[in-house]
């Protein structure tokens, strides 16, 4: 589906096109600045893609096959960025409960449906002319979906500049990865409580989980943030507005921050590993203690016993009215002997 925004700078006025109302023109006037945006393109989308601008193939090719990496592309008279938008699904959930319920949602998933705290990525496309933000993506994609609901309640980013508007693209998809950065603290929070509580079912492969995602999150950043900064030297075709290249900076900082998060949490999810395994070790060991001192206790028990069980004809006691009950009660008095021993000397 493709839908078309048209701001007449001159006029001062923004109209909106369906596809059939979106033409090459749009790109032609140097008075419009236009936003083309392009949500589960088909064959036709492609077309009126490749009729828009004449762009590459190989960029278009890009568009219908998910890349692993965040890029960016310089033509003679456009740009190509590779953008990835991240969700998970626990996210879908505060929508329905309100803010104050996030933590109790959060905590729902830990418990139960842990796959709902794991990252999805999303590719988003862009292509940028001297007048023209083209977006490309293959579903529904909530930054997107945000800045246009704003346009339609008349929030204008086109007055400032083709650059502002896509700061605001930019913007709503990083805020996206702030939202999964909130819920992934939380999350390690309750994973610290569990280990010291010692509650530790199933926390190694929800560490391992955790870790994997950031790990994911962690690579597109670091891409996307070498893209930024790339944008704020203006690229190598055409100049990006001065003005726009302190709120690209802002970005870029905020790029910056959440990389610093993402370190910090993976070298918290390695502790929390380590204690977990150091948990579990004790565990072990207090277990070992147990039955150590089961065995010590009955060791000089199984020695009485089997040397009243040799079968010899002159045992002592062997033929005395009560010897069935003495051996009882030296099997009373040795295991007792034995606990109060170890327990003396601290052993158990």
């Amino acid at each position: 589906m493709l839908k078309a925004y048209s701001y007449d700078v001159k006029k001062s006025s923004l109209i909106t096109l369906d596809a059939s109302g979106a033409h090459n023109d749009l790109l032609k006037n140097p008075d419009l600045i236009n936003w083309i945006d392009i949500c589960a393109p088909d064959e036709q989308d492609y077309k009126a893609l490749e009729a828009i601008n004449n762009f590459h193939p190989l960029a278009i090719e890009d568009c219908r096959h998910f890349s692993m990496f965040p890029k960016m592309d310089e033509y003679e008279d456009y740009m190509f960025l590779v953008f990835h938008d991240v969700a998970i699904d626990v996210l879908e959930r505060f929508k329905k409960s309100g803010e104050d319920a996030k933590f109790d949602e959060i905590k729902k998933c830990y418990d139960g449906d842990f796959e709902a705290l794991g990252i999805k990525t999303f590719e988003v496309d862009f292509f940028i002319t001297k007048n023209t933000i083209v977006t490309v993506h293959q579903s529904e994609v909530e930054a997107i979906s945000r800045v246009a609901d704003s346009m339609a309640r008349g929030k204008d980013y086109f007055k400032r500049g083709r650059d502002f508007l896509l700061h605001e693209i930019l913007d709503a998809l990083i805020d996206q990865y702030l939202e999964v950065a909130y819920v992934w603290d939380e999350v390690i929070e309750i994973l610290e409580e569990d280990v010291v509580n010692e509650s530790v079912k199933d926390v190694s492969e929800k560490v391992l989980t955790l870790k994997r995602n950031h790990l994911l999150l962690r690579r597109t950043i670091i891409h996307e943030k070498d893209i930024l900064a790339k944008l704020m030297r203006g690229g190598l075709t055409f100049g990006v507005n001065k003005r726009a290249v302190a709120y690209l900076q802002d970005l870029h900082d905020h790029i910056s921050r959440l990389q610093d998060n993402i370190e910090i949490n993976r070298e918290m999810l390695s502790t929390i590993f380590e204690a977990y395994l150091s948990s579990v070790s004790n565990k072990m060991n207090r277990a070992m203690v147990k039955l150590s001192v089961i065995a010590t206790v009955f060791m000089p028990l199984t020695f009485i016993a089997g040397i009243y069980g040799m079968n010899f004809k002159y045992l002592p006691e062997i033929e005395w009215q009560y010897g069935y009950l003495y051996v009882w009660v030296v099997f009373v008095v040795v295991a007792f002997g034995s606990y109060k021993y170890l327990h003396k000397h601290e052993i158990i």
